[in-house]
């Protein structure tokens, strides 16, 4: 099937899906990029610990939304509808709220670890197939390394003393 105007053939609702979560996943890593490049880079377009702040807070969103994925996920689950799932859902936010509190760089490294566990959660559920979207484990892989990579960039950039 093609369009009136184009040539293309149109894609399907499943394909407009996977690339909007793909284009979505990775616009959400500009935040990370862009404060690490800051932070590393001791940049003078932002207070210094304005941008620390504001990686360290989005950091803390986004690892809640994670979790808010797998409580939406463990709803979904055929057969298994597993309450201990649920419960695990919610560990994310309350990490996310402790990690935030703990100061430079330990709170970089907190949620690098953070990152990690939960990365190696989603892609052991989607290849259990207690996920039942198989794509999504690439573009899990591929985000957790990018933001676990930006938040050991700043952790050490962080435990840096600077000299002026």
């Amino acid at each position: 099937m093609t369009t009136p105007l184009h040539d293309a053939p149109l894609r399907s609702r499943a394909d407009q899906l996977v690339r909007a979560a793909w284009i979505l996943g990775l616009g959400g890593l500009i935040p990370f990029i862009v404060g690490t490049y800051l932070i590393a880079t001791y940049s003078e377009v932002a207070d210094p610990s304005y941008v620390w702040f504001a990686v360290s807070a989005y950091a803390a969103v986004i690892l809640s939304f994670l979790g808010g994925i797998r409580w939406g996920a463990a709803l979904n689950e055929t057969g298994r509808k597993s309450p201990t799932t649920i419960a695990l859902s919610v560990i994310p936010s309350i990490a996310a709220w402790v990690i935030v509190q703990l100061p430079q760089p330990w709170n970089f490294v907190g949620f690098a670890v953070a990152f990690c566990v939960q990365g190696v959660w989603d892609v052991t559920a989607i290849r259990e197939g207690r996920i039942e979207t198989p794509w999504f484990a690439q573009l899990r892989i591929v985000l957790t390394v990018v933001v676990v990579a930006c938040l050991v960039a700043v952790a050490f950039a962080t435990s840096q003393p600077v000299a002026f």
